[in-house]
């Protein structure tokens, strides 16, 4: 068994191929190599996932983290993320839930008001989850409104690039204010049940120049990065590493099955 905070990296890690809400089945299997800190021989607690391999349905999706020397043309210093073995960025623009681990409760659709009695169109995604539970922003941006309004209750607006904005309501606590640099997994709040809401989950909107789009659509079209060009040769030697780790690692679970 793995450590939890390793099973939540591994989520978040493959997220934006895999829906781990739906997506898994019988006969999955993964590999990882993850960091531990031990004091006396002993495990005090995990640490980054430095590797990982999931296969799902028959398909095998790998990754690995890395961290750039040098600055982009910004002269920023590169930040460290997780890649795939051939280079590509897995860290998409936008994350696939604001939520962890938490079920959808109602989509993207037509539904019937549970308060208002009535079929209306439902423009966002509902996430069932405990009050309390952080709402993550899923991606960069600045905070455009954080308060109170109608319907919403507490609610946060978070302006992205491009004309896109993100909403995140029925909040039981909101943890930014107006004009603030967020950074993709912020929590902007925590999950309640405000304004016009029959339990506690978090109502998540996603929308390009004012209109509502379907979040879950918007996190798989999403763009990703590359490794830089002057970092490729130490990129490509510490994956000829990983994918022999992870050979190995799945040449052991076998074994042990076997």
């Amino acid at each position: 068994r793995i450590p939890d905070a390793v099973a939540v990296q591994l989520a978040e890690i493959f997220s934006g191929d895999i829906d781990f809400r739906k997506a898994l089945r019988k006969g999955d299997r993964f590999n990882v190599v993850y960091e531990t800190l031990e004091a006396d021989g002993e495990a005090l607690r995990t640490g980054r996932v430095l590797s990982a391999e999931f296969v799902n349905s028959n398909k095998t999706h790998q990754a690995m983290w890395f961290q750039p020397n040098g600055q982009d043309t910004l002269g920023t210093s590169y930040k460290g993320g997780y890649f795939t073995l051939d280079g590509k960025s897995l860290k998409r623009a936008y994350l696939t839930s604001p939520v962890e681990f938490s079920r959808i409760s109602s989509g993207f659709s037509m539904r019937f008001h549970p308060i208002l009695q009535k079929w209306r169109a439902h423009l966002g995604t509902d996430f069932a989850a405990a009050t309390g539970t952080p709402a993550r922003t899923i991606g960069d941006g600045v905070v455009e409104f954080a308060g109170v309004q109608n319907g919403y209750g507490n609610v946060v607006f978070v302006k992205h690039r491009s004309g896109h904005e993100t909403v995140y309501a029925h909040l039981s606590k909101i943890n930014v204010a107006k004009g603030q640099n967020i950074t993709q997994g912020d929590t902007v709040g925590l999950v309640g049940s405000t304004g016009w809401a029959t339990g506690p989950h978090l109502h998540f909107e996603f929308r390009i120049n004012g209109m509502q789009q379907d979040p879950t659509l918007i996190a798989k079209q999403s763009d990703t990065a590359q490794v830089p060009t002057a970092a490729w040769p130490v990129f490509k030697q510490l994956s000829a590493t990983t994918a022999w780790q992870l050979q190995a690692a799945a040449t052991i679970a076998q074994t042990r099955t076997e």
